[in-house]
C-alpha cells in the first residue's frame, strides 16, 4: 500500500474518540499513535516525526491550541487539524496558529480519510 510508515498523532481525552481513530487508519496502513493529553502529545512528537496531529480542542490540562503551538514549535513541518464539539473563538485561534482545517464532531469518516490522503500527497511530492 505505502512505500513508508506515515505516523497519525491523535490527541484527545476521549477514549471513544482515541479509539476510532486507532480502528479507522490502522486498517488503512497508518502508524497510529494516541494519546489523551497535550503534554503526552508534546513527549511523542519530540520522539516521532509524524505526518499530521489530530488535536481536539478542549482538553484538561493544556487545550488543543497551546498543544498545536507546543507542536509547531518542536516539529513545524508536522500538519495539524483541530477537532471540536462546537465551533467557537479557540478554534479560530487554532486557524492562526496554522492548523490545516478543522473538523466537527460529531464527523464523517470520509472527512478524516479525504484529510490523510491530501497529507500522504503531499508527502510523496516532498
Amino acid at each position: 500500500m505505502k512505500s513508508k510508515k506515515i505516523y497519525v498523532l491523535v490527541v484527545d481525552d476521549e477514549d471513544v474518540m482515541r479509539n476510532l481513530f486507532i480502528d479507522l487508519l490502522t486498517e488503512r496502513g497508518y502508524e497510529v499513535i494516541a494519546v489523551k493529553n497535550g503534554y503526552e502529545a508534546v513527549e511523542k512528537v519530540k520522539e516521532i516525526n509524524f505526518a499530521i496531529a489530530f488535536i481536539d480542542v478542549h482538553m484538561p490540562g493544556i487545550n488543543g491550541v497551546e498543544t498545536l503551538k507546543a507542536i509547531r514549535e518542536i516539529k513545524p513541518q508536522t500538519r495539524i487539524v483541530m477537532m471540536d464539539s462546537f465551533p467557537n473563538a479557540l478554534m479560530e485561534q487554532a486557524r492562526r496558529e496554522g492548523a490545516i482545517t478543522c473538523i466537527h464532531k460529531p464527523f464523517e469518516i470520509n472527512e478524516v480519510t479525504d484529510i490523510m490522503e491530501e497529507v500522504v500527497e503531499q508527502k510523496e511530492r516532498i
